[in-house]
């Protein structure tokens, strides 16, 4: 599709880029004139033809070099990449490399630029070596932007211990704290290593490895919930407890992660009545759906569907939730010795509502998903994807 909006903006970069550089020369030179005027009738009739490759390429290569149009020409870079035409990207930044007017800090931004078309491309180890060697070069400023670039190579490569290598370097002095986001991203880095130490039965390393994680970012509920599998796989249950506890306090919308591996823990210790005194306190303190959920199944166990269709129907919270109301249902069937085939109709409807809606969502871009990412795949964010209570 022709792409009017594009090739407008390219014309406005093109007009500010020539009058920038016409009042340079008049400023140098009592002569002065439009150097690329047949280039850019030119690239007017490539447009007016609808030829939109040929005339952005064009208006590329008619708008001069110099200290007044770099920004401009870094501005059509950058638009082509975020449109996807890294290829024209990679054009524009290697041509303006090879210019000899560029000064070293205006050379050391384009070759910024480079490594990062090189990232959108997935040319990740020729943006790699780049930035390293701007790492060498480049002034404090530019050194935090190849690191925060490095940080997002590492972390499509999955070189972990890498990316925490380079979120260190980023607070710049030994001793002076990091921001709370690389401190975050830093710690789902520890974990992503403990649970790789988890899958080879290395405990020794995946224990050191989220107390890392948790000295990096103490509200790191996934280092708790990494923890508390660790311990219970270890038999201990109730260091487990401790750890998976936290995730109340760390992150309330990871507690249904958590109880699961809490009731088993308590399965384990053989404290089924400790285990229905925690729900119902954590439940009095949240009203989550989740908890709710927990605490139900726990009751038909105990003492029938029934007893579980009861408790759910008296909460406040669950009542708004499908999924409440399809637990409710499929208790109530469980509940008859001659099942009623309204509530069948009902809870199949729901249960297909159910397989059809997302159970987990991201809080920044909204991508919906059946399973937790702790990366998000949509926007790349760290901890966003949070299950849908109920």
């Amino acid at each position: 599709m022709f792409d009017w909006g594009l090739l407008l903006l390219l014309l406005a970069a093109i007009a500010i880029g020539y009058f920038l550089g016409l009042r340079s020369r008049r400023q140098n030179s009592a002569k002065s004139g439009p150097t690329f005027e047949p280039h850019y009738i030119q690239g007017l009739n490539y447009l007016l033809s609808e030829r939109q490759d040929a005339a952005i390429d064009t208006f590329i290569d008619a708008l001069e070099v110099n200290s007044d149009t770099l920004e401009t020409h870094l501005a059509l870079g950058n638009m082509l990449r975020k449109r996807g035409e890294v290829d024209r990207a990679i054009k524009i930044h290697q041509n303006l490399l090879a210019r000899p007017g560029l000064g070293e800090e205006q050379s050391l931004q384009v070759q910024l630029e480079l490594a990062r078309d090189f990232i959108r491309a997935g040319l990740l180890d020729r943006a790699e070596l780049l930035l390293l060697e701007l790492m060498n070069t480049s002034s404090a400023a530019l050194r935090s932007q190849c690191l925060q670039d490095l940080i997002e190579i590492y972390r499509d490569e999955k070189e972990w211990q890498k990316g925490i290598s380079a979120i260190n370097q980023l607070s710049g002095r030994r001793f002076s704290r990091l921001q709370d986001k690389w401190r975050r991203v830093q710690a789902h880095y520890y974990c992503e290593l403990a649970e790789e130490a988890l899958q080879r039965s290395d405990y020794l390393v995946a224990r050191r490895l989220l107390r890392s994680a948790m000295g990096a970012d103490k509200q790191s509920a996934r280092a708790s919930l990494l923890l508390g599998r660790l311990e219970l796989r270890l038999g201990q249950p109730v260091e487990a407890l401790k750890a998976l506890k936290q995730v109340f306090y760390q992150d309330a919308a990871l507690v249904g992660e958590a109880l699961p591996i809490i009731a088993e823990c308590y399965a384990e210790m053989g404290a089924t009545a400790e285990l229905a005194a925690y729900l119902d306190e954590r439940l009095a303190e949240s009203g989550s759906v989740a908890i709710a959920l927990a605490r139900a199944q726990l009751l038909r166990t105990e003492q029938g569907a029934q007893a579980a269709a009861e408790f759910l129907g008296q909460q406040r919270a669950p009542g708004l939730s499908l999924q409440a109301a399809g637990t409710l249902l499929h208790y109530q069937l469980e509940g008859q010795s001659c099942p009623d085939t309204g509530l069948q109709t009902a809870a199949a409807v729901v249960d297909r509502l159910l397989k059809a809606l997302p159970q987990y969502r991201c809080q920044q871009c909204g991508f919906g998903g059946q399973q937790l990412h702790w990366l998000c795949p949509s926007c790349k964010t760290w901890g966003a994807v949070k299950p849908v209570d109920g």
